[in-house]
């Protein structure tokens, strides 16, 4: 494993129940879209609430599948034994970091990077996608 000072076990309980959590969270954003494609709605007003209910349902679920798809991959790297080690330079991400984030790929320095690299970049450019749900450890 990248990093020894890690209880692999409960990091890994961690991100099995947040897998847990956004695949039920999912399931309720499914079933709510679901109920808002009807046939019913009658007038403008409907329509555009309508419209802006389905735009904010896209967007949540949209983000939760993107940390889906990080915790998946952090269970992966925890399977191959990659798990701790920096996806971009190679180096151990820390054990606070990888605590606070058990899902993360990139150490401090490197997502630092990223980010930098992105508010340099053009704002019609898609995000890292890890960045959208990191915090500085």
């Amino acid at each position: 494993m990248g990093h020894r000072d890690i209880d692999i076990e409960r990091i890994t309980d961690k991100l099995r129940g947040r897998r847990q959590e956004l695949l039920e969270f999912l399931k309720r954003l499914d079933d709510e879209t679901q109920e808002l494609d009807t046939d019913s709605v009658l007038d403008i007003g409907d329509r555009s609430v309508l419209s802006m209910s389905k735009e904010s349902l896209f967007e949540r679920t949209s983000q939760q599948r993107i940390v889906l798809r990080m915790v998946e991959g952090a269970l992966g790297r925890i399977s191959d034994e990659s798990f701790g080690i920096c996806a971009n330079c190679g180096d151990d991400i820390s054990a606070r970091r990888l605590e606070a984030l058990p899902w993360t790929q990139y150490c401090l320095r490197c997502q630092e990077a990223f980010e930098d690299e992105r508010r340099c970049s053009s704002s019609t450019e898609a995000p890292f996608p890890s960045t959208a749900f990191t915090k500085h450890w």
